[in-house]
């Protein structure tokens, strides 16, 4: 039961001199604790408990999504990542009702957590995209909503676009959901403002439909704007974070907050990931030679090194795979640990490299990361027509 809720973020990291372990020769320390199903979990600011390491369905296939949920929740997992956007929601609650009838799982075993999409971002339009989600995924509510991005780009603003519309880029008169203008430009909704629509929000929990609400992809500034007027608690912050962008410093902001901190791409996004520029280190992060020593070492993948890592520097992972080996080996992270210099030479990789910049919405007064685009930026017209899975998949 000890391992079972973490109420402060700096508790996972403290583990290592709280519970009792032995020390393999060369190799991983090994935690004696057992860790419940599902692993660690922490309480949100909402009150209620999430479990720390999250199935990723971002770039998940057709086809190969709903067999990756059924695996995962098999081997332990009890957090699943999924959004409108991706196109495979359809898919997930299919597998997520088999779950629930073969009694492998019941409905409160599983946190879910969705996000809305960046064309609903008027008052008017949440809903709708809610609604689009709990019907895709069966259920009468998620666990967390968030907002997916804080600019409503790509948006015309006219009316509510889910993956039944198309979660695909075409002319704004179709009412997609990455709608483009009559030159090619994603389309931009300069008159909506994120406040707003957290504001509606608050109301899905108010009626139930969400249990707590979250953001995604929002800056430092972004964020003290909707804790100054938030009514529900901001519960989780999800932003690209791994080894090349370990965003200390807005870790601290949410542990000052009491947000939890998720990191999505947690892994440097493989080779699927949408990096306009190349890694400062000329590799990405599976890749990279010092990860690599650490799995010769402690005789696990890189993969498993760099999720330990993020969990047990006291955040929240999303992790995504649909081949089945991958997914339970991803998870396997609970009943070892880094060694304290080993957690520290982490520093030496932080570099700054964010993969998914996304400058195609950046012409939104709302694009939290403008100061990241190289000197002397254009703005670029859409190049990915057939976003939604594999390796077409819409930006996170």
């Amino acid at each position: 039961e000890y391992l079972k809720t973490v109420k402060t973020p700096g508790m996972l990291h403290s583990l290592a001199r709280n519970v009792a372990r032995s020390t393999a020769k060369g190799a991983s320390r090994s935690l004696s604790t057992e860790v419940p199903v599902g692993g660690i979990r922490k309480t949100l600011a909402s009150g209620y408990e999430m479990p720390v390491f999250s199935l990723g369905t971002w770039k998940a296939k057709a086809g190969l999504t709903g067999a990756a949920v059924e695996t995962a929740i098999k081997h332990g997992y009890r957090n699943i990542d999924t959004a409108n956007d991706y196109n495979n929601e359809a898919e997930i609650g299919v597998a997520l009702k088999k779950m629930f009838d073969e009694k492998v799982v019941t409905r409160d075993d599983v946190f879910v957590q969705s996000k809305l999409w960046n064309s609903n971002h008027r008052p008017e339009h949440v809903l709708p995209d809610l609604e689009q989600t709990l019907k895709d995924l069966q259920l009468d509510y998620v666990d967390m909503y968030m907002i997916h991005w804080p600019q409503a780009a790509p948006s015309s603003g006219k009316s509510a676009s889910t993956r039944v519309d198309g979660a695909i880029a075409d002319h704004w008169s179709k009412n997609p959901m990455f709608p483009l203008d009559d030159e090619g430009y994603f389309c931009v909704d300069k008159e909506s403002h994120f406040i707003e629509t957290w504001q509606t929000m608050e109301k899905l929990v108010d009626q139930g439909l969400v249990k707590s609400i979250g953001i995604s992809n929002f800056n430092k500034q972004q964020i003290e704007e909707v804790v100054a007027v938030a009514k529900h608690p901001v519960s989780l912050l999800q932003n690209e974070s791994h080894v090349y962008l370990q965003q200390k410093d807005i870790i601290d902001q949410c542990n000052f907050r009491n947000i939890c901190f998720q990191s999505f791409s947690s892994l440097g996004s493989g080779d699927t990931n949408y990096a306009s520029y190349a890694s400062p280190t000329g590799t990405i992060p599976l890749k990279d030679p010092h990860i690599a020593q650490l799995a010769e070492k402690y005789g696990k993948s890189p993969a498993q090194i760099m999720l330990r890592w993020g969990v047990q520097r006291g955040i929240s992972v999303v992790s995504k795979s649909v081949t089945p080996e991958r997914v339970i080996s991803n998870f396997d992270i609970w009943d070892w640990e880094l060694t304290e210099e080993d957690m520290k030479s982490f520093d030496t990789l932080n570099c700054g490299w964010r993969h998914l910049l996304w400058g195609e919405v950046s012409h939104h007064p709302d694009y939290p990361f403008k100061d990241e685009l190289p000197y002397g930026y254009e703005l670029e017209k859409c190049s990915n027509f057939a976003p939604g899975q594999g390796s077409d998949a819409a930006p996170k």
